[in-house]
């Protein structure tokens, strides 16, 4: 055992042996699901409460601690008192549904897109295009304009109502949809702050039950999140808290650095994880350049065989177009690939990822657009040899909905699928279904397919009860983008950085065209620049090879910046 392994090993072995309150430090790559699973599986240190929540951010996360629960053997580790699994759905289920008042159902949905719920003034804006944030000081909640996407801020920005107008409209819609029984994850989160405010007959029954809440990857908590975190400290409940502050990324969702660490303080111990178990030697070496208070590099555990240099790429970033290897004048991606096969690292297994999607290669994402546009997605996705389940799924829900709308025209056009299926009378597997084979059959997108879906949608076989009327339900418009429309899928992993993160790769190709790249990279404050967190993220997905495409202009500048600290590179 080597003395990086020993010192790693040593540092996990504390994290899992204190006692809480505790806050954890954890590098990127430091086992973190291993060290909060061995300290679930070793037991509570309290006698009379035998329960501890794990909760995570993604489903993925929380799926991964049940299997090693199970896989040690110990499967009622994974079962009531304790709980494991997102803390959106630890708000929901022990937070808030055992409180709600009799005969108020409530149904939580992943995105206001779910109901079609929309915003209509003299332009129609869909609900979920508004980003509705709490003000813990004022105790009410407020829309972040910053956050409208460009496409729902010109549309408002055109309209003759003022902004307020919106706000309140916005507002009331909300409230019309809470009335219809439907909620999103932030409103569960403010009936899990009222209700956690109403005393001992909440704060007794969760006190007995958990003797700990473990709360995995908190750099993404969300203000509420964290006021959350305080009120369930406050009534007695030990909390576990582990982190990674210079992996903040999601400042657009309310999360908050000084919160962050004012919790930190308030749980009082510290330890630190900074064994990599992930990356190679160089790539530790990279992502320290790009981390605040000067924190010397995190210790690379187990180095691959081969040390492969920080590859730099002279690109060009064309505007909408494929960003390019200035050099050969070839596709920067096909140039990062060939590099990545000398180190023994094949395109599979390699990552494209950048802060925006603009210069990513074309991938089986869904797309803002008409729903000609839309349903052209769903084509794509559903003839892909390559797209996974969840793009099946999401592919039929959108293939599902124009089916209803012409087969049952009188059923109501809004609500969620399940819900329009139930009003139609028909079963919602049938209906999907149904919609797999019928976005099957389609042709290929063209600019006239409107014409070609609608006389499909005429031939295909009616389920019981389905009675169309004229052209109600038929699709309209052109697709959009029709290049991207059937463009063949690409063999690597392709997406933006908050997509990515989480996900570890043998190869990473980072896409940086920001024009003072080199300045924000070389002088910047990452504890107060967003975007050099998320370069930090991407970095530290690699493995064993790390490469960056940035503008040629920039490439000298950055490359002296790594050679002073030490971070063997190459410019290719």
């Amino acid at each position: 055992m080597t003395a990086a392994i020993e010192q790693a090993v040593a540092a996990q072995e504390r994290a899992i042996t204190a006692a809480a309150p505790l806050f954890v430090r954890a590098c990127p790559g430091a086992g973190k699901t291993h060290v909060i699973v061995s300290r679930h599986l070793r037991g509570p240190s309290a006698s009379l409460r035998h329960g501890r929540a794990l909760l995570s951010f993604t489903r993925a996360a929380a799926a991964q601690m049940r299997r090693r629960c199970h896989r040690e053997g110990r499967p009622e580790a994974a079962a009531f008192p304790h709980y494991i699994g997102t803390l959106d759905a630890f708000i929901w289920d022990v937070l808030v549904v055992p409180h709600l008042s009799a005969g108020t159902p409530l149904r939580l949905l992943d995105s206001w897109d779910r109901v079609q719920a929309e915003v209509k003034l003299d332009r129609t804006v869909p609900l979920s295009g508004f980003t509705f944030q709490r003000d813990p000081g004022a105790d009410q909640d407020s829309i972040r304009q910053d956050l409208l996407s460009r496409e729902h801020s010109r549309l408002i920005s055109g309209s003759n109502y003022p902004w307020d107008t919106w706000v309140k409209v916005a507002l009331d819609v909300r409230k019309a949809q809470y009335q219809a029984g439907y909620v999103t994850g932030h409103e569960s989160r403010l009936l899990a702050l009222k209700y956690l405010g109403a005393g001992e007959s909440v704060a007794g029954p969760l006190r007995s039950r958990f003797a700990e809440i473990v709360v995995d990857e908190a750099q993404d908590c969300s203000v509420t999140d964290l006021e959350i975190l305080e009120r369930l400290r406050r009534i007695g409940i030990p909390l576990v808290v582990v982190a990674d502050p210079d992996q903040m990324i999601y400042g657009w969702r309310d999360a908050d650095l000084v919160r962050l660490h004012a919790l930190k303080a308030q749980l009082g111990q510290t330890l630190e994880l900074n064994g990599n178990w992930r990356s190679s030697r160089t790539v530790c070496l990279l992502a320290a350049t790009l981390r605040s208070s000067n924190r010397p590099p995190d210790s690379s555990v187990r180095p691959p065989r081969i040390e492969a240099p920080v590859l730099l790429l002279p690109t060009a970033f064309p505007r909408g177009g494929t960003a390019r290897h200035v050099p050969t004048g070839r596709s920067v991606v096909d140039v990062f690939l060939d590099h990545a096969g000398t180190y023994e690292v094949e395109p599979a297994d390699c990552l494209i990822t950048a802060y925006s999607r603009t210069h990513l290669p074309t991938k089986n994402r869904r797309p803002d657009g008409n729903a000609a546009t839309m349903l052209a997605h769903a084509w794509r996705v559903v003839h892909s040899a390559a797209a996974d389940p969840a793009l099946v799924d999401d592919a039929c829900r959108i293939g599902a909905r124009l089916l209803l709308r012409y087969w049952y025209p009188d059923a109501p056009a809004q609500g969620s699928l399940e819900a329009r299926c139930t009003a139609a009378g028909v079963e919602f597997g049938d209906i999907v279904r149904r919609a797999y084979g019928f976005l099957s059959a389609l042709t290929q997108p063209h600019a006239a397919w409107s014409k070609d879906v609608n006389a499909t949608l005429k031939s295909r076989a009616r389920p019981p009860g389905a009675i169309p009327r004229s052209v109600v339900g038929q699709l309209r418009g052109t697709p959009e983008n029709m290049r991207a429309a059937v463009a063949t899928p690409v063999s690597f992993r392709s997406d933006n950085i908050h997509q990515v993160k989480g996900d570890e790769h043998p190869g990473v190709l980072l896409l940086v065209p920001d024009d003072d790249a080199n300045l924000r990279w070389i002088s910047g404050d990452p504890a107060a620049d967003e975007l050099l967190r998320n370069w930090y993220v991407a970095v530290t997905r690699a493995q064993r090879l790390i490469a960056v495409g940035i503008q040629q202009d920039h490439v000298d500048a950055l490359a002296r910046h790594l050679h002073s600290r030490q971070v063997p590179f190459l410019v290719v």
